[in-house]
């Protein structure tokens, strides 16, 4: 076993004092400025074994350096009621001025103190010292243990502290202590002179030193996240790939208008359902609902793309309208077209009469297209900038190899079936109203799995994104959409389910309707949800970024 102030457990040091730094402009809302060459005072805290931070003492209880009147920190009381016994300390520091190995006291230790000193090293005892309200943490000393036969102990004891301190400006930031390539004091019995240290008359004689070395940490508001700490992996590392734009903009904001139009329609379906706007015994008035309100939504899928297209830099706005408009409109078209086709040619009164067919396409030539070129001519003149909190460097980062449980397929899997599980049983009663004789009247829950599906895909996509920028991979803008848009695959997968095993359907009619209009079923769950969690990735990635930037 080897301990040391290099050797704290899951590299605390840097970790704690930063987050300490956070904590403590969150509750105080100021920092002290320096000047340099401002003395920065070092206090002194408590020791403690490690592994019981229960048990603390006040550091000079230990034989060490100290001056002839200790001067205590007045506390405040949660500080008291944490153990903290802070007092003035021998280390003379200075704001920006560095320091090469300064005396800082020299020391008689006596057989009772060495003893006690290798006592606290066995016992693994740390030090907390207190920079400008940053807590330093480092280990008393060294101890060592190797080999069965023969058994080897050492215990050494740490006389020199190179202390590292990071500043922004006038303000101290980051401390800790290291005492790499540092030889400790050897404490066994017997031991001779070893550097600074004698022995004799039964005492030994320390002589304790020590470092400075500041170092800038500045991250210029010019820059944006460009001069960010370069030792940093994972997400932190992409922050100039992160927000470059990715290809086929025209179709991913054509997925994005429409499925926040389908987001609007189905929301307004369920409300004028619980407002008892249908007939439950006749479910001609919802689709008669779902046709005007699909005419009538349209603005909202030509405002959403278009908008987001001009924030993306695209330039072909007129294709882009035009796209948007025919995303859900041709597979429709098309899926209708074929079932009606068969319909009309088996005789079945489903096969709609031409004054329907000329209503149902006047509607959308009249309303639904005209309010989707209005919505995007809008949405075009209202766009406003990306606002990405980060720049893009023109050459993109190397992606590096990725794991399995990475790739597109597997998120995808993931991503579909947890919201697929999430309105499972609620999808047999909309079949079951749908494909059969049942009537639903269970709105409210409706309303309910509803939004629980839209939370879930939106965790879900928040979550599968993180693990993504987490390997380095910037190309989150169409994983997020399939991610959680692959819902659609498991709804059809359902659908086939249920033909097989919970219907008595057959024939070429039954079957060409059934699965004609459960794939275009599985194409607006895939576009809704393909939107949610699009935009719940952005905003999260926003986010994160932002305040990367202000650390």
């Amino acid at each position: 076993m080897r301990c040391g102030i290099g050797h704290l457990p899951g590299g605390c040091q840097r970790t704690m004092g930063l987050h300490c730094v956070l904590i403590l402009c969150l509750f105080s809302g100021w920092a002290v400025g320096y000047k340099q060459g401002d003395n920065v005072t070092l206090y002194v805290n408590k020791v403690g074994p490690y592994h019981n931070p229960q048990e603390t003492y006040h550091y000079y209880t230990l034989p060490v350096c100290r001056p002839e009147k200790v001067h205590h920190k007045s506390l405040s009381l949660g500080e008291v009621l944490d153990g903290d016994r802070m007092a003035e300390s021998l280390y003379y520091i200075r704001f920006r001025e560095n320091v090469e190995k300064k005396p800082l006291c020299m020391l008689t230790l006596s057989e009772i103190q060495v003893d006690e000193l290798r006592e606290a090293i066995e016992a693994l005892f740390y030090f907390e010292f207190v920079l400008d309200d940053i807590p330093i943490l480092g280990f008393v000393g060294y101890i060592e243990e190797s080999g069965f036969l023969p058994h080897s102990h050492k215990v050494g004891l740490w006389t020199h502290l190179d202390f590292n301190i990071e500043y922004n400006g006038d303000t101290v930031i980051f401390a800790n202590v290291s005492v790499k390539d540092v030889k400790p004091v050897p404490l066994e019995e017997g031991v001779g002179s070893v550097g600074g240290v004698g022995v004799g008359g039964g005492s030994l004689v320390v002589t304790h030193t020590y470092s400075n070395d500041f170092a800038r940490y500045n991250v210029e508001e010019e820059g944006g996240c460009d001069d960010l700490d370069q030792g940093d992996n994972g997400w932190k590392i992409i922050h100039t790939d992160v927000f470059r734009f990715p290809p086929y903009k025209s179709l991913l904001c054509a997925v994005l208008g429409v499925g926040a139009q389908f987001l609007t329609l189905a929301t307004g379906i369920i409300l004028m359902a619980l407002l008892g706007m249908f007939n439950v015994h006749r479910h001609g008035a919802i689709n008669s609902a779902a046709i005007v309100l699909y005419a009538l939504t349209s603005c909202v899928s030509g405002y959403v793309s278009c908008s987001f297209y001009t924030q993306i830099n695209g330039q072909r706005w007129v294709w882009n309208i035009i796209l948007t408009s025919s995303l859900f409109s041709a597979p429709l078209f098309l899926t209708w077209s074929v079932v009606n086709s068969i319909h009309w040619w088996s005789g079945s009164t489903q096969a709609l009469p031409a004054t329907t067919v000329l209503l149902i396409l006047g509607a959308w030539v009249l309303v639904g297209f005209p309010l989707t070129v209005i919505g995007g001519i809008v949405g075009k003149n209202r766009a406003g900038s990306f606002q990405a909190p980060c720049r893009t460097r023109n050459i993109a980062r190397q992606i590096p190899t990725q794991p399995w449980y990475k790739h597109t397929a597997v998120h995808m899997a993931i991503g579909g079936f947890l919201p697929f599980s999430a309105i499972s049983v609620e999808l047999y009663y909309i079949f079951a109203t749908v494909w059969g004789r049942e009537h639903y009247t269970l709105y409210g829950i409706l309303l309910c799995v509803f939004a629980i599906l839209l939370s879930v895909g939106a965790c879900i996509s928040v979550a599968l994104t993180y693990f993504l920028l987490s390997g380095e991979d910037h190309r989150w803008w169409w994983r997020s959409i399939l991610s959680t848009g692959s819902t659609g695959l498991f709804i059809f997968v359902y659908s086939v389910f249920y033909y097989r095993n919970r219907s008595a359907m057959s024939g070429l009619v039954q079957s060409t309707e059934f699965f004609g209009y459960s794939l275009l079923t599985a194409l607006v769950f895939s576009l809704m949800l393909g939107s949610v969690s699009f935009w719940a990735s952005l905003a999260f990635i926003r986010y994160i970024y932002r305040s990367l930037k202000m650390d």
